[in-house]
C-alpha cells in the first residue's frame, strides 16, 4: 500500500501528467520542460544555485511563444498565474523564476515537494490558451477520480456559477479525467483540471491530489460525496445544481 507521501508524489509533477496525457490520448495544453532541475532542499535553505540559469532559459523560451506564452513551476503555478487566469483583463506581470522566490506560493511549492519526497523542481513553459469566459472568469472544471475510477466534477471557480449549458463540457472533462486512470499508479486517487476553449473544446491543464492531500474541492466542498458521478455547476450557499 502506498503511503500518503507516495500518493501525493504521484500527483504533483506537471511533466509526469503531460506524459500520462500523451499515453492516454487526452488533449492537453502543451509544455516545454526546462532540462535543468533545482534541488528543493537547497532552495529551502536559501541556496539559489542554478536558479539564474533556469530563469534565463524560461525567459528565452517564453519569448519564442507566439502570442502570450507563460511559465509555471513543474509542481505548481505561482500565485500570479492564478490571478491572471481569474482576471485575464488585468495587467498582471508574472515574474521570472529568479524573482519568483519571493512569491508567497513558492514556499508552499517547496513544502509540497518535501512532503512528497520530490528532490527536484524546475519550470515548464506553456502557450497561453484563451478560455471561454463567463462572468469575468474562465470556464474550467476540476474532476476528482477515485481509486476505482469513478468521478465527480466541479466548476473550478466558486466566485461565479455556471449554467446547465456547460454540462456537455463538464461531462467531457470527466471522461478525459477517467481516461487517465490506467496511467496513474493503482491506489492513487487524483484530481484533474480542464479548460474549455472558446470553441467549446476541452483541454487538460494539470493534475493534483484529492482534497484529503491538499486539493481545493472547489464547488463540491462538503455538499456532495466524491466519486458518485456528480457535476456541480452552481453554488450559492445551499443552492447548488448536481446533475
Amino acid at each position: 500500500m502506498m503511503t500518503p507521501a507516495q500518493q501525493l508524489g504521484a500527483t504533483l509533477e506537471l511533466p509526469v501528467w503531460l506524459a500520462r496525457c500523451a499515453a492516454a490520448g487526452v488533449p492537453a495544453i502543451s509544455g516545454e520542460v526546462c532540462p535543468q532541475g533545482l534541488r528543493v532542499q537547497r532552495l529551502l535553505k536559501g541556496n539559489l544555485a542554478g536558479l539564474a540559469e533556469v530563469s534565463a532559459w524560461t525567459e528565452a523560451v517564453v519569448g519564442l511563444q507566439p502570442g502570450r506564452g507563460m511559465w509555471r513551476w513543474s509542481v505548481c503555478a505561482p500565485i500570479a498565474i492564478k490571478a491572471a487566469m481569474a482576471h485575464p483583463g488585468l495587467p498582471v506581470r508574472v515574474p521570472w523564476p529568479m524573482e519568483a522566490v519571493e512569491d508567497e506560493r513558492f514556499q508552499a511549492i517547496l513544502a509540497d515537494c518535501t512532503a512528497a519526497g520530490l528532490d527536484l523542481v524546475t519550470t515548464v513553459v506553456r502557450p497561453w490558451v484563451q478560455a471561454a469566459m463567463v462572468g469575468g472568469f474562465p470556464v474550467e472544471f476540476r474532476v476528482f477520480v477515485t481509486q476505482a475510477g469513478t468521478t465527480s466534477t466541479s466548476s473550478y471557480y466558486t466566485q461565479r456559477a455556471l449554467g446547465v449549458e456547460w454540462v456537455p463540457q463538464a461531462k467531457a472533462a470527466a471522461r478525459l479525467a477517467a481516461a487517465l486512470r490506467p496511467y496513474v499508479p493503482a491506489g492513487v486517487a487524483y484530481s484533474a483540471d480542464f479548460l474549455v476553449r472558446e470553441d467549446g473544446s476541452v483541454l487538460f491543464i494539470e493534475g493534483g491530489p484529492m482534497p484529503a492531500l491538499g486539493a481545493d474541492p472547489c464547488c463540491l466542498a462538503a455538499a456532495h460525496p466524491f466519486g458518485d458521478g456528480a457535476i456541480v455547476l452552481a453554488v450559492d450557499g445551499a443552492d447548488w445544481q448536481g446533475l
